[in-house]
């Protein structure tokens, strides 16, 4: 019988007998004290049950979010992608207790536009971040063939970011590191403040020079950004929180600790580690030591069990690590665009999996909601698509495509689109105007252009591709630069941008 109706009986029942003079007249074969008794040791029964059902419907807490996001780190610089060199006990950790993403894209292939689809869950012609604005990189150009676009500095107003909707669904929410898709702080619309984040810590808000690693005290910047994450998650730890760990390593230029230098200069890389500096290694590992100090300190607080943590790149690595990927950072070759991946979330997520197919920095915000139990942004489209289901049960992913948009110059990167469309992966070069074709399943080094061998499968692509540009309405590089001088040189300079400011006003 339903507990509640069994409740209700018993309430009708005691109100009958409260009303009879004579109790025992209306149960004749009773013993009124012992009677109640029973109805006592019943209604107690009735009250336990009625609390555990409540408690079993109870909405379990919402997981903490961690999402770690390191810079310009390489697709193979970590142990559990095959480093050999390079040791990573602490990010190699979380790989172990979750899952690997052995496909993990970048969704641009340099910072600013991969934070800003990381964030929204959006392809860069959505929001028009396509990369650092700088004048180094502005359209027009003597050393541009086509006309480029400077694109957006920061996101367009009104657009959702991953911790506006957290935010508003309860969450403490932090970035504690680079930010670089805005301008402005305390609350401006450019600035993290604006965009959902309750804190910003960036490196000159603890005393750090741009640009810089070392204070001139002997403090590490990777040691001082951790040092503010700790204190921001002791301090939020009693409901859930939303940390996203933006670090500045391992963009260069280094400075890394002598000790990890010295460490690194008596060992010898071989095989697809050739090639990789001390400097770079050191570097690798200081991040890797503070990355283990948050999972400490969430072991320590008793929070594993409670946490989803994400850990990726803004984009691939330098020309030297890379390895044997073609390109790098700036190229929507794999070298430029193909970043480790890894995700942890203990009793949901099965430890020890790989998961194959592709996924891209959009997918993790709709990912993070889902964790979250909260809804997309209502009236913003959402490119990124939740991967909880695949994690948690290793169901196929089965999307159609992915598609990147770069109409951009920066560095060696020139104006690209491309897609990748199960084992193939047709790349348009506005500049040609050309189109290759690569099978990166059989070639993951893109020796071999298939466009001449396989003109229906680059028909086939192409269509999808220019549809997809055509609907997101993504800005084309295919106009002619005048002052084009095949004889002239990109301008050079600058550091690793996006720290803000110098050094901290007095």
């Amino acid at each position: 019988m339903p507990l509640l109706k069994l409740h209700t009986r018993y309430s009708i029942l005691r109100a009958a007998l409260l009303r009879s003079s004579s109790p025992c007249q209306q149960f004749p074969r009773c013993n009124l004290a012992t009677f109640a008794q029973a109805l006592r040791a019943g209604l107690h029964f009735c009250t336990f049950a009625l609390c555990l059902l409540a408690a079993s419907a109870a909405p379990a807490r919402q997981p903490n979010i961690v999402l770690i996001l390191l810079d310009d780190m390489g697709y193979r610089d970590t142990g559990f992608v095959g480093n050999k060199y390079i040791s990573t006990p602490n990010i190699d950790k979380i790989a172990k207790s979750g899952a690997v993403f052995s496909q993990c894209y970048a969704s641009a292939p340099n910072c600013a536009p991969t934070r800003a689809c990381l964030l929204t869950g959006q392809y860069t012609p959505r929001h028009g971040v396509y990369t650092v604005v700088d004048d180094r990189y502005a359209p027009g150009q003597p050393h541009m063939k086509v006309m480029s676009t400077k694109g957006n500095d920061e996101l367009p107003a009104g657009t959702k970011t991953v911790a506006d909707v957290l935010k508003s669904g309860g969450y403490s929410t932090a970035l504690i590191g680079m930010w670089n898709i805005g301008r402005g702080r305390n609350g401006s619309p450019g600035s993290p403040t604006g965009r959902g984040f309750d804190v910003y810590k960036r490196p000159d808000d603890v005393n750090f020079e741009k640009d810089a690693y070392m204070d001139g005290k002997g403090r590490y910047l990777s040691d001082a950004l951790c040092d503010e994450a700790l204190s921001w998650i002791d301090k939020n730890k009693a409901k859930p929180f939303f940390l996203y760990y933006a670090e500045h390593s391992v963009h260069e230029p280094f400075d890394p600790k002598p000790a990890l230098v010295a460490k690194y200069k008596a060992k010898t890389p071989t095989g697809l580690d050739k090639g990789i500096t001390p400097e770079y290694a050191a570097t690798v590992e200081a991040v890797d030591t503070s990355i283990g100090r948050i999972m400490a300190k969430l072991e320590a607080d008793g929070l594993t069990k409670d946490t989803l943590v994400i850990f990726t790149s803004d984009n691939g690595g330098l020309p030297y690590v890379v390895n044997p990927l073609r390109g790098s950072k700036g190229l929507l070759y794999e070298g430029g665009i193909r970043v480790p991946g890894a995700v942890s979330w203990p009793g949901v997520i099965p430890a020890g999996k790989t998961f194959d197919e592709p996924v891209a920095s959009m997918d993790f915000m709709p990912t993070i909601l889902e964790a979250a139990g909260l809804p997309l942004p209502k009236g913003q489209p959402t490119d990124g698509v939740s991967l909880m289901k695949q994690l948690k049960t290793g169901a196929a992913l089965n999307r159609n495509a992915i598609y990147w948009h770069f109409p951009c110059y920066i560095g060696k990167g020139e104006p690209m689109s491309l897609l990748r469309a199960g084992d193939y992966k047709l790349i348009q070069k506005f500049a040609g105007p050309t189109f290759e074709l690569y099978n990166v399943k059989k070639d993951p080094s893109e020796e071999h252009d298939l466009a001449k061998a396989e003109p229906a499968k680059v028909e086939e692509l192409k269509k999808l591709l220019l549809a997809w540009q055509k609907d997101t309405g993504a800005f084309l590089a295919d106009k002619k630069n005048e002052a084009y001088d095949p004889n002239a040189k990109e301008q050079r300079g600058g550091g690793k941008g996006g720290q803000g400011g110098g050094k901290k006003k007095k």
